[in-house]
């Protein structure tokens, strides 16, 4: 938490700290561009910042099993696309990476088992 704050006021130095230069070079007969610059950095930083508090906000908030469900969500999610990948690699070059009978089926088999236990913890993940 000390590091988020440290780097959120460097931050804020740095996006402060051309200020002066915009109010300098920005009178040009009278007119004044260096406000608009100051809003903007402003605007620019306060989203930011908020962005990074509420994702940390949102990060704690969510349950220890909540994460073990996502982490096992992308698990599954990786593997079943590798199953499909080297399915359709098979499919278009029968050659370098044909596949025999066998191992087509077990392959179609977890793949259809893996998209159940995706849609399982999906479901799990939307009723929480």
């Amino acid at each position: 938490m000390l590091r988020f704050l440290i780097l959120l006021m460097a931050s804020l130095g740095g996006s402060l700290a051309p200020i002066a230069v915009a109010f300098a070079h920005g009178v040009i007969g009278g007119e004044d561009s260096g406000n608009e610059f100051f809003w903007i950095y402003g605007l620019v930083l306060t989203v930011l910042a908020g962005t990074l508090i509420y994702r940390k906000w949102w990060a704690v908030k969510e349950t220890p099993e909540r994460k073990a469900q996502k982490s096992r969500l992308r698990d599954f999610e990786r593997d079943h696309a590798l199953c499909m990948t080297q399915l359709q690699n098979a499919e278009d070059y029968p050659q370098e990476c044909g596949l025999t009978e066998t191992e087509r089926k077990e392959r179609l088999q977890s793949a259809a088992s893996m998209q159940k236990n995706i849609d399982a913890i999906k479901a799990d993940l939307v009723a929480t």
